[in-house]
């Protein structure tokens, strides 16, 4: 519900409360008034008829009693008049309008018999008669009685029912007049200022360019929040353009930290892949040197030839692998067999592991789904892994890559992943250090060439892959490093 027709209802509602009070005591007040005013004329005219009469009766002018009787009941239909005496005789005028009640006139003759002064309403909860009754002065007449006026109540609940009909006509005029009002100054001085507003935040929402400046008219509060807007949107512009150059920014250190990184790996490759490479060339020019002395023998020519093809084509694969490596690649997103780019890496690592006598070892199913991801970053991660576990390890010892298919729990979901883990039987992190493992430039290895750039990369990189890595180590007994990577997509 929009705040316009919150506020007509608020103020409909509130205009009923305070305006039916307000109706209802007016209502009252003018019944009380009304009915004062009658019992007042009502008294006014008993009391002058009660001296009239009580001089005629004492003059015995019966006819002129009732005469008077007559004329008022002409004048006022709405009034009766009678003259109880106590030996039970009634005077009346003979030309009653009024229907009276057994009841009325059973307490009327009472009243008379007990000298008495009454004034009541008939009946008590809804009125239609007001009665008086007055004892005759004793002094003033020799006859014994009272004076009794019934005046209908007729036209006092007319003029109440009027009344009533007019505050109910004003108090809902004056309601609805007031909601249509408060529904058409709001629409205009605040919903259709609010729906500006809204427009221009979806504008801003949905634009890479700063909006125009919302027009500002007068001084109110929805002028100054559209100032703020304007205000804000001017700023919230100018800081996305700074965090977005600051992100460029960022993401090209990412990158150079990545391929430093890779640089100084292969680096560390160099002095190994030397010695991988020059056996099979010290094997070709020996048998080069052969060859050249064999021209007379065709078979010996044949397999000299075969040898030289086979070493030749070991040391292209090698410089190939080393030169696939390194070269600057986009980070591109590719559909790739995980398992063929992991086993590429450990080939090229093998010469390494071989020198120093450690067992490397890779396993994986049959058949696992491709991934959607970043082939060159993947193979980092484990170069990096890999490198790690053998700077670990002092003399001969283990090295375990394991690759399987396992979910990745996120706090709200649950996706396809593959798990990567790297064990080996090295001396271990130390407890405190193991917050700090992917912290830049934190190592342990510092005079050994460290730079602490390896696994801050590794943990970048599995970051951008919107992945997770943890790290499970005992001192003196090794570690193991465990990747999940979602797959995103399957083929």
């Amino acid at each position: 519900m929009s705040i316009i027709y919150k506020l007509t209802l608020s103020l409909f509602a509130l205009s009923l409360l305070v305006f039916g009070i307000y109706g209802t005591y007016q209502l009252r007040t003018e019944a009380q008034d009304l009915r004062d005013d009658v019992e007042q004329e009502t008294r006014l005219l008993t009391y002058s008829l009660l001296i009239s009469v009580g001089n005629a009766l004492r003059d015995r002018q019966t006819e002129d009693v009732q005469e008077l009787l007559q004329q008022i009941e002409r004048l006022k239909p709405s009034i009766d008049v009678r003259i109880y005496i106590q030996n039970r005789t009634v005077i009346r005028s003979g030309a009653e309008s009024l229907a009276w009640p057994e009841e009325v006139e059973q307490t009327l003759q009472q009243t008379a018999l007990d000298g008495e002064m009454k004034q009541y309403y008939f009946p008590d909860d809804e009125p239609d008669f007001l009665i008086l009754s007055l004892p005759f002065n004793k002094t003033s007449t020799s006859l014994q009685g009272n004076l009794a006026v019934v005046r209908s109540l007729q036209k006092m609940k007319e003029d109440l029912s009027k009344t009533k009909t007019y505050i109910l006509w004003s108090f809902f005029s004056f309601v609805l007049f007031t909601s249509l009002l408060c529904f058409f100054l709001g629409h205009v001085y605040i919903s259709r200022p609010l729906q500006k507003l809204r427009q221009a935040m979806q504008a801003f929402r949905n634009s890479t360019e700063p909006p125009e400046p919302l027009p500002v008219k007068g001084k109110d509060e929805l002028s100054s929040v559209t100032q703020e807007f304007n205000r804000m949107t001017a700023e919230l512009f100018s800081a996305y353009r700074r965090l977005d150059a600051e992100m460029q920014q960022g993401r090209q250190l990412q990158r150079a930290l990545q391929e430093a990184d890779k640089l100084i790996t292969i680096g560390q490759l160099s002095a190994g892949l030397a010695h991988e490479i020059g056996s099979p060339l010290q094997i070709v020019n020996g048998r080069a040197r052969a060859l050249a002395n064999c021209a007379e023998h065709p078979d010996d020519v044949r397999r000299l030839a075969e040898i030289l093809v086979v070493q030749t084509d070991r040391i292209t694969r090698i410089v190939q692998r080393l030169l696939e490596f390194a070269r600057r690649s986009p980070p591109e997103r590719v559909h790739c067999d995980v398992a063929v780019a992991i086993a590429e890496v450990l080939d090229m690592l093998r010469y390494e592991v071989r020198r120093r006598g450690i067992e490397l070892s890779f396993t994986h199913p049959e058949q696992l789904p491709f991934m959607l991801t970043n082939r060159d970053g993947v193979q980092q991660i484990v170069l990096n892994l890999i490198g790690n576990a053998l700077a670990s390890i002092p003399d001969a010892g283990t090295i375990t890559v394991d690759l399987s298919e396992a979910p990745l729990t996120r706090a709200i979901e649950t996706v396809p992943a593959l798990r990567l883990s790297v064990t080996d039987s090295g001396k271990g992190i130390a407890p405190e250090h193991v917050s700090q493992l992917f912290e830049p430039f934190f190592t342990t290895r510092g005079g050994q060439g460290g730079t602490g750039l390896g696994l801050a990369v590794v943990k970048a990189i599995i970051t951008e892959l919107r992945g997770t890595v943890v790290v499970e180590s005992q001192p003196d007994k090794g570690s193991c490093f465990i990747v999940h990577l979602p797959l995103k997509e399957t083929i």
